[in-house]
């Protein structure tokens, strides 16, 4: 059953990547572009709890910083702990409809300000406090507004990937 799991994290992984390089980044949207990646790493996470949310936010980030002009493990870092703190929010009980939008609204506004802090640490010249608040400004809603079309969606097929095949 673990196996399916991180098949089909893999899978929306880079379908996700796939999705942010061509569609999203190219999008004439104002302010930063939504980051797709990191609203289904916050799916996982809500849907399987710290674990698989560190993992996948480990692996998404290491596949995003692969084709990044940034030093490697940056953004593997950011959604390492996006994934890890999502998951301690997991929600087995009554599904919220609320705690998805605040989950992702706090995760990509801790997302850029840690790549940011990454970024003013590592001496990137191009982290400004214009391009902070560009970031703050365009991601964060963008990311929010994507949440109930993503989050949803990836934990139904996480539940039904965890239903016994015996029962159906």
């Amino acid at each position: 059953m673990r196996l399916r799991r991180s098949a089909l994290a893999a899978a929306l992984v880079l379908v996700a990547l796939l999705v942010q390089a061509t569609v999203l980044a190219r999008l004439p949207l104002p302010g930063a572009a939504p980051d797709l990646v990191l609203v289904v790493v916050v799916g996982f996470a809500l849907a399987g709890g710290p674990l698989p949310g560190t993992v996948t936010g480990f692996a998404a980030g290491l596949l995003a910083d692969l084709g990044a002009d940034h030093e490697l493990g940056r953004t593997a870092l950011v959604l390492t702990l996006v994934g890890y703190l999502a998951g301690l929010l997991a929600d087995d009980g009554a599904r919220s409809r609320l705690l998805p939008l605040l989950v992702v609204g706090g995760a990509a506004a801790g997302a850029v300000t840690l790549y940011a802090a990454e970024g003013i640490l590592l001496g990137d010249r191009r982290i400004t406090g214009e391009a902070y608040a560009a970031a703050m400004t365009g991601t964060v809603p963008y990311c929010v507004l994507l949440t109930p079309l993503v989050v949803p969606a990836v934990g139904a097929l996480v539940r039904r990937l965890d239903l016994d095949p015996l029962r159906r």
